[in-house]
């Protein structure tokens, strides 16, 4: 018979070092010298968040130390963290679990603590009472199939690509990641239409392949609000020259509407206008309804919400939904 001993180890093992004697003693006991030397011990305080994920409690219980640290070049605020892992096997992702209630715990500082622009230091200590022999990793890199790498990907510094440190010429080497990297810097500037001329002849490359005139749209998308309403026409004009008529209409078309604060204003006039321009062949009508249906879809994919799609548009609710289904 297997016999639950969670809620008497929990008990014990707070309600012990609730006693700051006990508390004292055991850290005392166990923490490095180095690590007690830093400690303002008559800051040690017991705080009551647990940070174990529910479905293990009845394997793990957790105390969680406030300190501060007094010594010089390490004053701050720190934390202790102790988990009794209660069960007769190690687990062999303590070390992973470990991490990542350290980092919930820094999450919860920052929050208490939002003008604080550091991290606390956390010492992190295991207390094992089970029966068979703790014979699992203790530390994160030793779950990594290379944990050379894993362990300098962790903790050294992050890459850093900044694309105003990258000549515009670069960007025109490589012309798929490069006209998005290109826009990316670009986009705080009022004149992106002068923008679009200048990578004017790296589009035509792009569409060579089927999904190219996809991707040019996506990109439009993203620099659209920041192009004024009669630069627009303009760049109309720059694609149906440097693509083909009938692409760069079409381009422009799912692209009529423009977006400003919120998401928003929607140009649905002018989406019903090119809508009619290209339907003219078949039917004012028809192009008007064309128009709208395009708004609508580009609005459906933007994910807002199907009330304001229906109040912009005038299309129904039903109408919309099985236009969302053909997305």
């Amino acid at each position: 018979m297997t016999v639950n001993n969670k809620p008497r180890h929990d008990k014990l093992f707070r309600k012990a070092l609730e006693n700051p004697i006990v508390a004292y003693e055991f850290i005392e006991a166990h923490l490095p010298q180095e690590i007690l030397s830093i400690l303002d011990v008559k800051t040690l305080k017991l705080e009551k968040e647990s940070f174990i994920e529910p479905d293990l409690t009845n394997s793990i219980s957790d105390v969680l130390f406030s300190c501060k640290l007094d010594n010089a070049g390490n004053s701050g605020d720190g934390y202790i963290y102790l988990l009794l892992e209660h069960q007769s096997t190690p687990d062999p992702l303590m070390a992973f679990r470990l991490f990542k209630y350290m980092i919930n715990i820094c999450d919860r500082y920052l929050i208490e603590n939002p003008k604080n622009k550091h991290l606390p230091l956390i010492y992190p200590l295991v207390l094992y009472n089970g029966t068979k022999p703790y014979n699992v990793a203790r530390n994160l890199w030793d779950l990594f199939n290379n944990k050379v790498l894993a362990k300098q990907f962790w903790t050294t510094d992050y890459q850093l690509v900044n694309v105003h440190d990258i000549p515009d010429e670069e960007f025109k080497k490589r012309i798929w990641s490069g006209i998005l990297e290109f826009f990316l810097k670009h986009i705080h500037e009022r004149q992106l239409l002068k923008r679009w001329q200048e990578i004017a002849d790296i589009l035509p490359e792009i569409t060579k392949v089927s999904i190219g005139y996809d991707y040019i749209q996506m990109i439009l998308y993203y620099t659209l609000t920041a192009i004024d309403q009669s630069d627009k026409i303009e760049l109309e004009k720059m694609l149906i020259t440097t693509l083909n008529k009938e692409k760069g209409a079409e381009i422009m078309t799912s692209l009529a509407q423009s977006w400003k604060e919120e998401g928003i204003e929607i140009g649905i006039q002018d989406g019903i206008k090119i809508g009619e321009k290209r339907g003219e062949a078949r039917g004012e009508a028809r192009g008007e309804a064309r128009g709208i249906e395009r708004t609508a879809i580009n609005m459906l994919k933007q994910n807002l919400d199907i009330k304001l799609i229906a109040s912009v548009t005038g299309m129904s609710t039903d109408e919309l939904l099985k236009l969302q289904s053909k997305i």
